[in-house]
């Protein structure tokens, strides 16, 4: 049962009002680490300049930037395949027609993403993430590119959590003209007024709020297939005239949010860059205090006879401090105050960046370069694990509250406009999958695994020296398909049991068959060789 237009407008409201106390915190956040977005709780004029007036140091905008690259390049990589589909069964994984059928699949939704605009909108939502604690895509389809992405403003966004713990009620605020309502809903949904501020050529002087919710759909019937009773239900609200002013549904749900952190019974998570705060606020006040330092350095205060009058002491840069006539050795203009170090604060400054480099996780990045070039390195991988103990939850999260609704909803796209291929018999009945991902990051959080295989295998070729038997215990063909789904290599370079069994097969009866044709060559050499006897015994009795 879908709500009234006040029910919603009063849910919206009641939960935007929890997050008023943490939007002065994401103000502080943005001025320090995402300068370039859209103020939170401030408002300005197109064109007008950035607020850096906080900011003497970029590193932490740098170190923001750092993070939402790698997450990027390191979780979802334009460039390489990120994901693969395989089923629950893992003896339909043998069969070669649902195994090119999986591959298909995902070769299909490879392309539609990379058509969209996917990895345009990432960056940023993994920046909000990293920096806010909490961002919201948007998924909806369209008729041109098959579907399309948006990284939502945190400003305009409320959530409702379930007894779980996830979220599956957005409130998303849009601000509209006149003209803009009108085109967007049609003519004859928009309120009376709207149309006439639209038709009497005022509908671009003022904005009005708007607010899309999407929540699920309790009361549906699921033997129907209209709109009404999708899962997930949408309505759009006129909040200033508190009228609905359409209604739909999705089989998936659109909107997908990721908390980096996440507390018990909050609905907005944590950050790295709220950890990194204060060492950001303590950076800054050095670098203001180092670029002070350096300004007296290179252009420093003088001192010069005072003509009769005494001024107030003035150490800034080109400061002017006038002494008495008489009272030193000289009557003179000179420099003074250079006491200062400025080594002192450069290095100071580097001890709070190197913290803010552990917080954004800039180190983790590095370390995957450093992977990238010494592949057998143990040292590195040792560090990665340790630091991907500290990251696996967000990268956890990612994967489970974003990475695969989006790639789901991405294929019942694709499904309802019959661009996927025919299932092949096996997943008729049961057609259900599962998701593996192959990006660095998420091979990582398995590198423990495969270490413990490399391990144990090790030993047991170690004990093998002494007791050969103990290999039987080994099942050599299962840790073959361990080792392919732990790195993530193209599992359809592995032949299926049936193709094995007849290569084993024909391996053990040319085995059979050569030992059977030495066996007779060994009985044809012995025959030979006693008739040879033979002849030579009768040969000696006839002399």
């Amino acid at each position: 049962m879908a709500k009234d237009a006040m029910t919603i407008i009063k849910e919206g409201a009641a939960a935007k009002s929890q997050r008023t106390t943490i939007e002065s915190y994401w103000q502080t956040l943005h001025d320090y680490y995402d300068i370039e977005q859209d103020d939170v709780n401030r408002s300005y004029s197109t064109g007008s300049e950035l607020t850096v007036t906080q900011l003497f140091d970029t590193f932490s905008l740098d170190a923001a930037d750092t993070l939402a690259s790698g997450l990027m390049n390191y979780m979802t990589p334009p460039a390489s395949r990120w994901f693969s589909f395989r089923t629950k069964d893992p003896l339909k994984m043998e069969k070669k027609k649902v195994l090119h059928y999986l591959k298909d699949v995902e070769s299909e939704v490879a392309h539609t993403l990379n058509k969209s605009n996917f990895y345009d909108v990432k960056p940023d939502f993994y920046k909000k993430s990293g920096v806010y604690g909490t961002s919201i895509l948007f998924q909806e389809e369209d008729p041109f590119d098959v579907t399309r992405f948006y990284s939502m403003p945190m400003k305009s966004c409320s959530i409702k959590e379930d007894a779980r713990g996830r979220v599956v009620e957005y409130f998303i605020e849009f601000e509209y003209t006149a003209t803009q309502a009108v085109t967007r809903f049609g003519p004859d949904k928009v309120h009376p007024e709207v149309l006439k501020e639209h038709m009497g050529g005022k509908g671009d002087e003022k904005k009005s709020t708007y607010t899309l919710y999407i929540g699920p759909n309790w009361h549906r019937n699921p033997q129907a297939l209209d709109s009404g009773n999708k899962m997930w239900i949408s309505q759009w609200v006129d909040n200033q005239h508190k009228l609905e002013l359409d209604r739909g549904g999705f089989d998936e749900l659109p909107a997908m949010c990721h908390r980096f952190y996440k507390r018990s019974n909050e609905a907005w998570g944590f950050s790295p860059a709220m950890r990194a705060l204060t060492d950001v606020r303590i950076l800054n006040a050095k670098a203001k205090t180092q670029l002070r330092a350096e300004m007296k350095m290179t252009d420093p205060a003088v001192a010069m006879p005072d003509n009769a009058f005494l001024m107030p002491y003035n150490g800034n840069p080109r400061g002017t401090n006038y002494y008495q006539q008489g009272k030193l050795s000289k009557d003179d203009i000179f420099p003074i105050g250079n006491y200062g170090n400025p080594n002192i604060g450069k290095e100071s400054m580097m001890y709070s960046q190197e913290r803010i480099r552990s917080h954004m996780f800039t180190d983790v990045f590095l370390m995957f370069q450093n992977l990238d070039k010494q592949m057998n390195n143990p040292e590195v991988h040792e560090r990665i694990a340790e630091k991907m103990t500290l990251l696996g939850p967000a990268v956890g999260r990612y994967l489970s509250a974003v990475l695969d609704p989006t790639l789901e909803r991405t294929i019942g796209i694709l499904e309802r406009r019959g661009m996927l291929p025919e299932r092949p018999q096996e997943l008729i009945d049961d057609p259900t999958y599962e998701i593996e991902y192959m990006s660095t990051l998420a091979k990582a959080q398995r590198n423990g695994e495969l270490q413990s295989l490399q391990n144990a295998m090790t030993m047991v070729g170690q004990m093998a020296q002494f007791s050969p038997d103990v290999l039987d215990k080994i099942d050599a063909d299962k840790a073959v398909d361990i080792v392919f789904g732990i790195t993530g290599a193209p599992i359809h370079m592995l032949r299926d049991d049936d193709e094995v069994q007849s290569i084993r097969g024909a391996r053990e009866q040319a085995a059979a068959q050569q030992q059977e044709a030495e066996m007779m060559g060994a009985g044809a050499d012995i025959a030979v060789k006693a008739t040879q006897a033979s002849v030579n015994a009768a040969q000696a009795g006839a002399m």
